[in-house]
């Protein structure tokens, strides 16, 4: 048989396994075989399903679970965890197999808990140097095309804040590379899209406050008191990243977009704002000018188009992805991330633009 072949027929035994038959024992033979599965290259739904049985195992009896810690269950799934990580730089999480692998990922770390709370025989023996290196660095944000920080509510409270508005905010240049946070959105490398163009060159950590009103609002704090964390602010703030919390300078920021529960993109100071709108500006009145013309093909990755956003306005934007009626496309202006429909994008001829000789947006993580 082919690996195709293969592949299903694996599928097909480990499916009927988990969902028709009556699992109430096994042997420490299948323990190795599944096992077994785990350190060789599947695809991600016959290793999804071997994660389910070993997950059963783990539950049934503790001499299964210990049985499983012995033969080197934790390096395994650490070993799987790292794969389906790589193998997420060249697939979109958009795709059924980035859908899958995201599955597999979760289910994966959740069943680290089986060995992590396992007899201290177990973690002295399985939680080696090499394999502690394999799962942290598997978990590590800045390879993750998966893992982004806080919840889908934290996100939704937090573009509610401070999404398109003018705050103030002390910042702290941040070490840890700008782009890392749109890899992991991305589920790839953006290098191989944009090329050498790539838009951000500092990151930062912000403390933001909403000066608007009548009393400053700190938007951590509001974020916190709506999550029901309450008081735990000033406590996690503390050194955060390696970062001393006590300095950095107050700047104007105006928030474009937020990227995830905790990182956001901003322009900072007076100046370099009003050359943002201006840019957006220009593009509006060159696509009322008929300047720029629809697309009527799917265009190729990394074209450069002109976004005629409803709620946006207008923006550069570089092609991601492709294939199917949803394009997923990176602005290097604004910092946007979004699945738009053909209808939206417009050629974009360079020439009929000028363009800010400066970078205007930086990545940034909300202190706290």
């Amino acid at each position: 048989m082919d690996s195709g072949q293969t592949e299903g027929l694996l599928y097909d035994v480990l499916h009927k396994m988990v969902v028709c038959e009556k699992l109430d024992n096994f042997s420490p033979e299948s323990a190795d075989i599944l096992l077994g599965l785990l350190d060789e290259c599947h695809e991600p739904q016959v290793w999804l399903l071997t994660c389910v049985l070993v997950g059963h195992m783990c539950n049934l009896t503790s001499v299964a679970r210990n049985h499983l810690a012995q033969r080197g269950a934790l390096a395994s799934l650490a070993s799987v965890l790292n794969r389906s990580f790589s193998s997420l730089t060249s697939v979109t999480l958009f795709s059924q197999k980035g859908k899958l692998y995201e599955l597999l990922i979760r289910f994966i770390l959740s069943m680290m808990q089986h060995f992590s709370l396992g007899a201290s025989i177990c973690i002295t023996k399985m939680l080696q140097y090499d394999t502690l290196s394999t799962v942290l660095s598997a978990v590590d944000c800045n390879t993750s095309a998966l893992y982004a920080y806080g919840s889908a509510e934290t996100k939704m409270q937090l573009d509610s804040l401070i999404a398109g508005r003018s705050l103030v905010g002390r910042r702290i240049w941040r070490p840890t590379p700008a782009s890392d946070i749109y890899n992991c959105l991305l589920g790839c490398d953006m290098a191989d899209v944009l090329g050498t163009d790539l838009p951000f060159h500092d990151s930062f950590v912000v403390d933001l406050y909403d000066t608007n009103g009548d009393e400053d609002i700190h938007i951590i704090e509001q974020l916190t008191s709506h999550n029901g964390t309450g008081s735990s602010v000033q406590e996690s703030s503390e050194d955060l990243d390696g970062l001393n919390s006590d300095v950095g300078e107050w700047v104007d920021v105006y928030v474009t977009c937020i990227l995830d529960g905790s990182h956001f993109v901003a322009v900072f100071g007076a100046e370099h704002v009003k050359e943002f709108h201006q840019l957006s500006q220009s593009l509006e009145a060159a696509v009322a000018n008929n300047h720029f013309t629809p697309l009527t093909q799917l265009p190729s990755r990394g074209q450069l188009v002109c976004v005629s956003h409803p709620k946006r306005g207008c923006y550069r934007a570089y092609v991601v992805n492709a294939d199917n009626e949803k394009i997923l496309i990176f602005s290097p202006d604004g910092g946007y991330v979004e699945e738009l429909p053909l209808s939206y994008l417009k050629t974009f001829d360079s020439c009929s633009i000028t363009l800010p000789s400066h970078r205007l947006v930086h990545v940034c993580k909300l202190m706290g």
